[in-house]
């Protein structure tokens, strides 16, 4: 009964160190592996792809237009680490969904020692209108062939926050202000206030809107847009023409000053808006998605 107690005991042992071991071995193969590289002036890195892998979750997919991931790969370490040589490199993706199709510019490359950095750009493409909260899923792939092989990759889970309406923040460090981009890729307006036959939430055709007086045109939108943020991280240009045009704001005291910390405004069908916020602190990179993991401005639309 004591041997058959300690066999078990063994057994459990075993099942628990066992993975353990072949996980921390691997954990050491690969740092010597990327010391023997490192040792030998070797570096391939990538500013949105990592070695072992990493996801990133968006939702500021329209889940109507195209959605592009730009890329960098490049052969430093830091400003004095350098690798010497080229590096010959290709690119993989994997995705499963019909619904989508993923391309690259490029499936391969080389980073030239004098050059330091190469780029290529992903593109995903839907075959249809996607939902609200509905996502795909790709996984992108760089792989080093020469001199030798690492690899870097990322899965990137894009979410529709707002059917038929995407946005980015573009950003970068030492810059003064960022800018908030929104496309809309809705073709087709919303009754926002009653006219005549037309009631609440009724659809109306771009033919039909052009038809429309002055005034039951501005009873209608394609959407209405609402960003929120902090006058302690950004504050809007107030030059902005969504102010001057009548946009509702709202306003909290920051140092005590009364600054501007939503707007809420119309946009057109099929149509581009940028707004302007200036940083206090300029040290910050607030571009979104990607290098900020949520949005320094929050976004909605109805």
């Amino acid at each position: 009964m004591k041997k058959k107690k300690l066999l078990i005991m063994l057994l459990i042992i075993c099942m628990i160190v066992i993975p353990f071991s072949f996980t921390l071995g691997r954990y050491v193969m690969d740092n010597i592996k990327d010391y023997i590289m490192e040792t030998n002036h070797f570096f391939f890195s990538s500013d949105k792809l990592q070695a072992g892998g990493i996801t990133y979750e968006v939702n500021n997919w329209g889940g109507a237009d195209v959605f592009e991931i730009q890329f960098e790969l490049n052969n430093h370490k830091n400003n004095i680490l350098t690798s010497q040589g080229d590096i010959e490199y290709s690119i993989d993706l994997d995705y499963d969904d019909n619904d989508i199709i993923c391309s690259i510019n490029s499936d391969n490359g080389t980073i030239y020692e004098a050059e330091k950095t190469d780029n290529f750009t992903l593109t995903v493409t839907p075959r249809r209108v996607f939902a609200d909260e509905e996502s795909v899923s790709v996984t992108v792939t760089a792989t080093s062939s020469t001199p030798y092989v690492k690899e870097l990759s990322a899965t990137y889970i894009i979410t529709v926050g707002k059917r038929g309406i995407s946005y980015q923040i573009t950003d970068s460090v030492n810059s003064p202000y960022l800018m908030f981009s929104i496309t809309n890729a809705i073709d087709t307006y919303v009754v926002r206030t009653a006219f005549g036959t037309h009631t609440v939430g009724e659809i109306i055709t771009s033919s039909e809107y052009i038809n429309l007086s002055s005034a039951d045109k501005a009873k209608c939108a394609s959407a209405i847009i609402t960003l929120t943020w902090d006058p302690e991280d950004i504050v809007i240009d107030t030059t902005s023409s969504l102010i001057s045009s009548g946009a509702t704001t709202t306003t909290s005291t920051y140092n005590g000053i009364a600054y501007i910390n939503s707007i809420t405004f119309p946009v057109d069908i099929l149509s581009s808006t940028e707004v302007r916020f200036y940083k206090w602190n300029v040290a910050n990179n607030y571009t979104y998605p990607f290098v900020a993991q949520t949005p320094i401005v929050t976004f909605s639309a109805s």
